[in-house]
């Protein structure tokens, strides 16, 4: 809670302070617990902090904090957290032999289907150059 002119590192430490006071006047703390988990935003409210104190002190953030998540989690207030929670791991979609194969030969054909459309085109352009001769000369049939 810092006023103008003041020093942050003066602010911070009475905020820790603040919040060591707030902590030691509690005797419940399962109000504080929402969902299985502490409410930062409750605490903030209750011992008169703004909830970015918590992320932005380091003396609360670092070292208060978690001790007071410690000391709930041993008293059963909390639950345990894991460790060392288990990491997802996402697997490659398995392809076979055959897939590849498969899509060797797909991309085989297209390169071939490319070159003959390229060469229809060509020819295309030559007998629509004799279409229009044949319409100007009137030589065409209907």
């Amino acid at each position: 809670m810092s006023s103008p002119g003041s020093n942050g590192i003066l602010d911070g430490r009475v905020n820790a302070q603040c919040f060591l006071d707030w902590q030691k006047s509690v005797k419940d703390f399962k109000p504080f617990i929402y969902q299985g988990v502490l409410s930062v935003s409750r605490v903030a409210r209750e011992s008169g902090l703004n909830r970015d104190v918590f992320y932005s002190n380091p003396e609360i953030r670092d070292v208060l904090l978690p001790n007071l998540l410690h000391r709930l989690e041993k008293d059963g207030v909390l639950k345990q957290r894991l460790a060392n929670p288990v990491e997802m791991v996402m697997r490659e979609p398995k392809r076979s032999g055959i897939g590849d194969a498969r899509i060797k030969q797909i991309q085989e054909e297209n390169e071939a289907l490319k070159a003959e459309v390229n060469e229809l085109r060509k020819r295309l352009e030559r007998f629509q150059g004799m279409d229009e001769i044949l319409h100007t000369t009137g030589r065409l049939p209907w």
